[in-house]
């Protein structure tokens, strides 16, 4: 599945929009994203560029999340996946 989106980039005081193309078959998937009745609602990936996105699934159609918090999501949810995504983490 393929979509042009709009994303905000900030550099510094700076902030600028750009129009990307995402693409599934391009990209690679991270992990499904479970509702609280543990049912598979959204798909999240990471572009070959490092951004990640949602595929929801009724109606499908991609997204781009916060950042921080779908990073958080993965690391709350999936740690293992987190750590071959993102690297390692130290023990706490």
């Amino acid at each position: 599945m393929k979509a042009v989106l709009t994303v905000m980039k900030k550099d510094k005081d700076k902030t600028t929009e750009e129009s990307l193309l995402f693409d599934t078959e391009k990209s690679r998937k991270i992990c499904d994203v479970k509702n609280t009745f543990d049912v598979i609602v959204q798909e999240l990936y990471l572009s070959p560029r490092g951004i990640l996105f949602t595929k929801d699934k009724r109606p499908e159609k991609l997204k781009v999340p916060d950042q921080d918090t779908a990073k958080k999501y993965v690391g709350e949810n999936y740690p293992e996946t987190y750590m071959e995504f993102f690297g390692e983490v130290k023990e706490a």
